[in-house]
């Protein structure tokens, strides 16, 4: 639109610029943020199925050994190797055991109570069970959403396919590859035990491998490996001793 070809006052002129100004800047703020929700989109499924192998449930291949039991009673985790059988030259999978005094309904409670880990696990900062299935043999299918906030700019949004056998006392987990997550890949696996001297109380066996997308910093890979482990086995001490009555929940309790 052209203003001097027509005699408008000069009052006129400015109001008719101003809103012409107006709707242009609305259009060009509306168009901006529809392309930005189109780049923000995420994926609908996953781009693979899997990098890392699975573990599988039962007991990990590993001894404590007598320096370890004294670590473990003065109520700290012990951190241990175990082969890497992707990687047989490597230096091995990363594996926190820790002491607790509660017995292992207790213990179960805590670990599958993923709807309550918001707010109660470090870093957490979203976690819903989108899934719960009871399987023909016994074991229960859990499948979350899980928003991690690692440091300012860093939060990984992912989607977990957890299978809980109740009977080999473990809960093995991978990525659910039909959604799309932000960590590349994803393995991981709790196993728990009686304590072999204390009544009552439960011995915890804990690994998760992540695989990330690119080059992230050091403190961040720090946090969500090496921090992640001894963390992780914390709060489930600290939660479960503070409930140890607490029960296994029905819909994950023994067939």
């Amino acid at each position: 639109l052209v203003l001097h070809q027509f005699r408008f006052p000069i009052r006129l002129k400015m109001r008719i610029n101003k809103i012409i100004f107006t709707a242009t800047f609305i259009v060009s703020t509306l168009l901006l943020e529809h392309h930005g929700a189109e780049c923000k989109k995420r994926p609908s499924s996953h781009p693979h199925r899997g990098k890392i192998i699975p573990y599988k449930p039962g007991r990990f291949d590993m001894t404590v050994e007598s320096k370890d039991e004294k670590i473990l009673s003065g109520g700290k985790p012990v951190m241990k190797q175990i082969p890497d059988e992707n990687d047989p030259n490597g230096g091995g999978k990363a594996i926190c055991v820790q002491d607790i005094g509660a017995p292992k309904n207790a213990v179960w409670n805590q670990i599958l109570g993923l709807n309550a880990y918001a707010g109660k696990v470090p870093k957490v900062k979203e976690c819903k069970n989108y899934e719960v299935t009871r399987n023909a043999d016994g074991s229960s299918t859990i499948k979350t959403k899980m928003v991690i906030g690692v440091l300012p700019g860093y939060k990984y949004e992912s989607y977990y396919d957890h299978t809980f056998h109740p009977n080999d006392d473990s809960c093995v987990w991978s990525l659910d590859y039909d959604k799309y997550s932000d960590f590349d890949d994803v393995a991981g696996h709790w196993h728990i035990e009686d304590h072999p001297k204390k009544t009552g109380c439960t011995r915890v066996f804990y690994a998760c491998d992540i695989k990330l997308r690119g080059a992230v910093p050091g403190p961040v890979m720090n946090i969500l490996t090496k921090s992640a482990l001894k963390s992780a086995t914390s709060w489930v001490k600290k939660e479960s001793e503070a409930a140890p009555a607490s029960e296994m929940p029905s819909n994950f309790a023994f067939p």
